[in-house]
């Protein structure tokens, strides 16, 4: 059996929060480059699929954290390609310290044709993933109940920081977002253990998007839309520390 692939990562300043501990939109950002550089190594990296006119994208994600790492410690980033299923390409990641396991992910990618900016057919993927016959660690990211609350509205004008290689707002941009919507004083006490994200609708440079975040005890949602189209659900959560 493979054995996943790996990669050490030491938490500098960048990458964490006011507190020092690993910000969930960074966890993202670290798994956006360790899967990369995985694909890389077996041939299916950005310039292969770009010379292929496709792109990887993100449709969901499920994070599930039992703590969070401080600046100066090392994770050990663990990813391995699962099986795919039609259209869908999952992809499942652990991250150590100390030989501990901390937390773990599970999401599903697809192909996106860059220019149509459309899904694109397996068929056109310029080569063939690695077969690992490693459990998943956590499920299948799941449906999304919304909290029956009535929503705090805001709006987002998608700007710079905002998108990515793809001539997209970036997978790691929607947690931003979402921990943006609490304040920095909560997250003093409280933090993220679960979260799960669909991502429904690419959102593209200039569009404004109309936010609402729905809370429930424990439990928050933030939906967003653009042009009158939902683009993507964000469920969290939270735990005391």
């Amino acid at each position: 059996m493979q054995q996943p692939f790996s990669q050490d990562i030491l938490l500098q300043t960048s990458m964490v929060d006011v507190n020092g501990r690993w910000q969930p939109g960074s966890i993202f950002r670290v798994m956006q480059e360790v899967s990369g550089a995985h694909a890389e190594g077996f041939g299916l990296g950005r310039q292969p699929l770009m010379d292929a006119g496709i792109a990887w994208v993100l449709s969901r994600a499920s994070l599930q954290m039992d703590e969070y790492p401080c600046y100066g410690q090392t994770v050990t980033v663990k990813t391995w390609p699962g099986k795919g299923r039609h259209a869908f390409f999952p992809r499942h990641y652990t991250f150590h310290v100390d030989g501990r396991e901390i937390g773990r992910s599970t999401t599903l990618y697809v192909l996106m044709d860059i220019v149509e900016r459309k899904m694109a057919h397996p068929s056109r993927l310029p080569g063939q993933l690695p077969d690992y016959d490693i459990p998943a660690p956590l499920p299948t990211p799941g449906a999304i109940a919304l909290p029956e609350t009535e929503p705090l509205e805001s709006t987002h004008q998608v700007c710079y920081t905002d998108l990515d290689f793809n001539g997209h707002v970036n997978n790691t941009r929607y947690m931003d977002w979402f921990a943006d919507c609490f304040d920095w004083q909560e997250h003093q006490h409280m933090e993220l253990s679960d979260a799960t994200i669909h991502f429904l609708q690419e959102i593209r440079p200039g569009q404004l998007v109309k936010l609402q975040l729905r809370r429930d005890g424990n439990t928050a949602v933030l939906q967003g839309e653009a042009d009158g189209v939902q683009r993507f659900q964000l469920k969290g959560v939270w735990r005391e520390k």
